[in-house]
């Protein structure tokens, strides 16, 4: 068995194979982060009150204590609501960029691996024989 044919497979796999993997896991991870913070179901309904707390008018009454009491209740819980959902997306969208980030470090990292490696190699090899 040649073992000079294994080299040009090994390359053909990381620089072309393993870049569609790593792109595929890669797009898992941001698709994850994406909707575990439940982003796209944050956006529609960002103005909507906190956990559907709201107060309802008597009917057939017309106190205007009533009706400041169902204004001012309603218009706190959406701001509440507002507050933590507006908490909820922005940690979202950090910890997806912070995601993309570590997927482009990684491409980087997985570029430049297979020179690292004999170079690393001679290098220990340097220091071993007191060369460096």
């Amino acid at each position: 068995m040649n073992y000079l044919l294994i080299f040009p497979s090994y390359f053909f796999w990381h620089y072309g194979e393993a870049f569609k993997d790593i792109t595929r896991i890669w797009t898992n991870f941001i698709w994850f982060t994406f909707n575990f913070f439940s982003i796209p179901l944050l956006l529609p309904t960002f103005f909507s009150p906190w956990r559907r707390i709201r107060e309802e008018r008597v009917k057939g009454t017309l106190h205007l204590e009533d009706i400041a009491g169902v204004i001012l209740t309603n218009t706190v819980m959406r701001l509440v609501g507002m507050f933590l959902r507006a908490i909820i997306l922005l940690l979202g969208i950090l910890f997806v960029f912070t995601v993309f980030w570590i997927g482009v470090c990684f491409y980087v990292v997985w570029i430049v691996l297979p020179v690292l490696v004999p170079l690393s190699l001679f290098y220990g090899l340097s220091i071993l024989m007191g060369i460096a």
